[in-house]
């Protein structure tokens, strides 16, 4: 019999989890509230595909570079077997937000030392010549970036092993237990929707609402994309970024944007909103937005999950009922475990980049083969970190431990 797993949210991070371990034979029950994947924040029409290089070489870069790396072969994968994938690798711009900062940007390609097809700094007449736009600083052009439609890929991936993947759309898990060893996710009337060893929860910040999982931090940013009407062949034809991105013309449509607003629970677009997105449309394309009303736009809201310091969470959850606040703290390899419970999860912003490794990191870890990270990142992503991170300010704060998840 195929190994089993439930997977819930069939957004970027449940698709490509269930993608993956799917690949490897098992038999996945994807739950999806929503009526096909990616409806949530992988819902926009377009996003960015692009690293995130940094003078110090950080976690977040390395995991960005990684990611890239990583989709780029798994976006060509998918095509090469005719999955529905919409993307395009026109190039990424990245531009210099002042003179500051190119002088940054120039020391990071010294210091990467990165091929040419990878990586390389423009200055500004190159730019310009990029963008098709006299835009006003240059800056990296990752010749190897582009533009994704997610929910393209939130279908592709389900779609590349149907055979293996039960998908259960329109349809919301209440409650998660686990009598006998199975895992089982049911509905508001208590109703089993499937049971399997093995429970992925990919379902955003909802992820919460379950006991077991109470403890993780996970907040949502609410971004709102503002969608220009573009004619085909108009400039920029690549995506152009400064503190925002605009993409290239998609079906009719440029995306601009995107805002950041943590905890905001607003779902309607805002005018406010819309006019923030045409000001960093002016910084990054000096006088695009000339006679575009902010009220006259059309947009998108989504509510992208998040970790505090901005990494995912991948991997096995830990058991917070088993921690012991008085005990010394232990190595993440020693904490307590909820058997066969797994999250992937707090993309934030970076979805696009990151979801093809998560899923790959997820699988391997769920079936003990070699990870595709070193041990230093494999441990950055994994969930366990909040609970001794959590554990450790509380007794800085007060003096006085508590149970994780406590209030």
């Amino acid at each position: 019999m195929n190994p089993h797993a439930i997977v819930i949210g069939a957004g970027l991070a449940g698709s490509s989890a269930a993608e993956r371990l799917a690949a490897r034979g098992w038999k996945i029950d994807l739950i999806e509230r929503a009526h096909e994947p990616g409806q949530g924040a992988s819902g926009n029409i377009a996003g960015v595909l692009r690293p995130l290089p940094s003078l110090d070489d950080n976690r977040l870069a390395r995991l960005t570079r990684a990611g890239f790396e990583h989709a780029c072969r798994h976006f060509a994968a998918l095509t090469a077997t005719g999955q529905p994938l919409r993307w395009g690798q026109t190039g990424v711009l990245h531009l210099a937000r002042d003179e500051t900062h190119a002088a940054t940007q120039q020391r990071v390609v010294e210091i990467r030392k990165a091929a040419a097809d990878e990586l390389y700094f423009v200055d500004r007449l190159q730019a310009r010549k990029l963008a098709a736009w006299p835009v006003a600083s240059g800056g990296w052009w990752f010749p190897g970036g582009g533009w994704v439609d997610p929910a393209s890929l939130c279908r592709a991936n389900v779609a590349r092993h149907a055979d293996a993947i039960s998908a259960h759309y329109d349809t919301e898990v209440a409650q998660i237990d686990r009598p006998a060893g199975l895992w089982r996710a049911r509905n508001a009337a208590g109703e089993v929707i499937a049971a399997a060893p093995v429970l992925i929860l990919a379902n955003a910040t909802t992820a919460r609402y379950f006991s077991v999982t109470a403890h993780l931090p996970l907040r949502a940013a609410r971004g709102q994309v503002s969608h220009l009407r573009a004619r085909p062949g108009s400039a920029p034809d690549v995506v152009v970024c400064r503190l925002g991105y605009v993409t290239p013309a998609i079906d009719g449509l440029r995306c601009a944007g995107a805002t950041f607003s943590v905890d905001d629970g607003e779902a309607a677009l805002r005018e406010a909103d819309h006019s923030e997105n045409l000001a960093k449309l002016d910084f990054i394309l000096p006088g695009y937005g000339k006679g575009i009303e902010a009220r006259d736009l059309a947009g998108r809201v989504g509510f992208r999950p998040l970790s505090p310091d901005r990494l995912p969470m991948i991997g096995a959850v830990g058991d917070a009922a088993e921690i012991d606040p008085d005990a010394p703290s232990r190595p993440l390899a020693e904490m307590p475990r909820l058997p066969g419970l797994y999250l992937i999860n707090g993309f934030g912003a970076r979805g696009i980049v990151w979801s093809a490794l998560a899923g790959e990191l997820l699988a391997c870890l769920i079936t003990a083969e070699p990870l595709p990270l070193p041990d230093d990142l494999v441990n950055a992503v994994d969930p366990g970190r909040f609970l001794l991170r959590g554990r450790s300010r509380r007794q800085r704060a007060d003096g006085q431990p508590s149970r994780p998840g406590a209030r």
